[in-house]
């Protein structure tokens, strides 16, 4: 049987790469007469700033598997909740001394705030970590699930599946640039959140361009 995949793109780059990784899955669905739904065990996710998957060129992730960090509109609101789950004198306010952006130095929309953009991406991933979490133990949840649909597929692309065949773990990957922005500033933490979320996650595979 193939593997449950879960591919998680970090940042525009990572978006993007995931989307057209997705496309190219089901253009080879479709070529091999595939007329069912999305394997469900093939998870594909995007994790951005803007609340819209920028480049219409590429098709675009359904919505559930598109998460924007856009959820507040100036970062002293982001440093408000922050604050709120990690108060000072906590072990997660210690964790941040020293990267975390000062409150004085943003004083501009959060899409124009290019020379800390990589800290405030990251701040937002923070403040949002319950969402991507919670959209990561679905993926997990789908992969050990999906069996029987990706036996199918399986069968139809050629592998042999016996009966009785168990679903394998997932193959874990994260995407993004080093060079960007969100994605450079998330990329680790997802990466960490990965292997906190669920034991399959242990051992993620990072591709940085």
């Amino acid at each position: 049987m193939l593997r449950p995949v879960i591919m998680i793109g970090c940042g525009g780059a990572g978006l993007k790469t995931v989307r057209m990784v997705r496309d190219s899955v089901q253009r080879r669905l479709d070529r091999a007469g595939w007329d069912g739904r999305f394997p469900d065990a093939w998870q594909f996710i995007g994790i951005d700033s803007p609340n819209y998957q920028e480049d219409p060129s590429i098709p675009t992730l359904p919505a559930n598997d598109y998460i924007s960090l856009v959820n507040y509109t100036t970062y002293t609101n982001i440093a408000s909740a922050v604050d709120a789950r990690f108060p000072q004198g906590s072990a997660g306010f210690s964790e941040m001394m020293g990267w975390r952006p000062n409150l004085n130095d943003i004083g501009v929309p959060l899409n124009a705030a290019l020379p800390s953009s990589r800290a405030i991406g990251r701040m937002m991933l923070i403040a949002s970590e319950n969402i991507v979490r919670q959209r990561v133990s679905v993926a997990f949840a789908e992969c050990a699930v999906g069996g029987p649909i990706l036996s199918q597929v399986s069968q139809l692309l050629g592998v042999t599946v016996p009966p009785g065949t168990p679903v394998p773990q997932p193959l874990t990957i994260v995407i993004g640039s080093m060079a960007g922005r969100t994605g450079a500033g998330i990329i680790l933490d997802v990466v960490d959140m990965l292997r906190r979320t669920h034991p399959n996650g242990a051992f993620p595979a990072m591709v940085a361009f």
